[in-house]
């Protein structure tokens, strides 16, 4: 009888399967690796749209605002010179001519210049002040009226946490912060102030531990982390290259006021006096919370020196203050973003100047 003859079974090897471990755990840790940055990524890309968003609506309300900015602007009778030219001396006192006038007022400038009281050394860059209807009240029932006349103004300050921050945190934080000036329609200055005055407590009357409902104040921070605020009053291009000048021109030093007498040429004596510039172009830059904890850690003592020496006092100089400021950012190894825009003031009446 003939004996039957099995098929040998097949086997992995020792080699073989130790050579299959090594590749299957070369995947898996290439798989790992992968994926740990991918989640690293995504949580870095999150973060930093976090970290920017408060940056970015606080941008957004400056622009918002800034669109609605009015002086009202009238043609009156001129009797005199000084504060005020349109009231006669006497009865039979004669005009001499019309002059445009308005009561309100729309003003930027560094803001130690506007705001140097009190607060100077912690004030940066420049700030910003006019009158919108924006419908601000503290009394009941006047909600629906949304066009109430308020002033609103804008600006940087260096400052600690502790008059507002909740009372079961203890650590001080020391920040730059984005405040608004937002006084309600009852208690807007502007027509009881001499011209400059009705802001003046804006930077010295910020949130304090004497708030309450009854009596809060009248400026609050919007935004922590931003650390420079440019304000450039324009021309459209249009204007400029009919004048053969450039756009900036109405304020080649970031300043304008519109109670002043400036830019006044020989077929318009006021110039822009009492006129709203038809552009404003508005720079926000702002940095992360991780690199501002940075800062405050290297800065114990006080405010950091971020802003370069002398930067955005000439506007001819924006774009290398910009790259210097950048640059010094990046120095210190800082995550930042700049917000850049030019709005257009629906209620400029510039085209009347041509």
């Amino acid at each position: 009888m003939k004996r039957q003859v099995f098929p040998k079974p097949h086997a992995f090897t020792l080699v073989e399967v130790s050579l299959s471990m090594v590749i299957l755990s070369v995947i898996l840790l290439v798989s790992v690796q992968v994926l740990n940055q991918t989640q690293r990524t995504w949580k870095r890309g999150v973060a930093r749209v976090e970290q920017f968003r408060e940056a970015r609506m606080a941008f957004e309300s400056i622009t918002q605002d800034l669109r609605q900015a009015i002086l009202n602007t009238y043609h009156a009778y001129q009797y005199n010179t000084g504060d005020t030219p349109t009231v006669p001396a006497s009865k039979t006192q004669a005009p001499t001519r019309y002059i445009r006038q308005s009561e309100l007022q729309f003003i930027t400038g560094p803001a130690t210049t506007l705001l140097g009281s009190g607060q100077s050394s912690n004030l940066v860059t420049h700030s910003m002040f006019f009158q919108a209807r924006l419908g601000l009240s503290d009394r009941e029932g006047y909600d629906g009226l949304s066009r109430l006349l308020c002033g609103r103004g804008f600006f940087i300050l260096h400052s600690s946490d502790e008059a507002f921050r909740p009372q079961h945190v203890t650590d001080m934080r020391s920040r730059f912060r984005l405040w608004e000036y937002r006084p309600p329609a009852e208690q807007n200055a502007i027509y009881i102030s001499k011209p400059g005055e009705w802001f003046q407590t804006a930077a010295t009357g910020v949130i304090s531990d004497a708030d309450s409902i009854d009596k809060p104040s009248h400026s609050r921070p919007i935004a922590e982390n931003i650390i420079a605020l440019i304000i450039s009053p324009e021309v459209t291009a249009d204007d400029a290259a009919l004048k053969s000048t450039q756009p900036w021109s109405i304020a080649p030093r970031y300043a304008y006021d519109s109670t002043e007498l400036a830019n006044e040429t020989t077929d318009n004596p006021q110039g822009t006096q009492h006129m709203l510039p038809p552009r404003v172009l508005v720079t926000l830059v702002a940095i992360d919370e991780s690199s501002a904890r940075n800062l405050a850690d290297r800065n114990p003592e006080g405010m950091p020196q971020l802003v370069p020496e002398g930067a955005f006092t000439q506007r001819q100089d924006y774009a290398a203050d910009m790259a210097s400021l950048e640059a010094a950012l990046k120095a210190q190894q800082l995550n930042y973003r700049v917000f850049s825009s030019t709005i257009t003031l629906r209620n400029s009446k510039w085209g009347l100047l041509r």
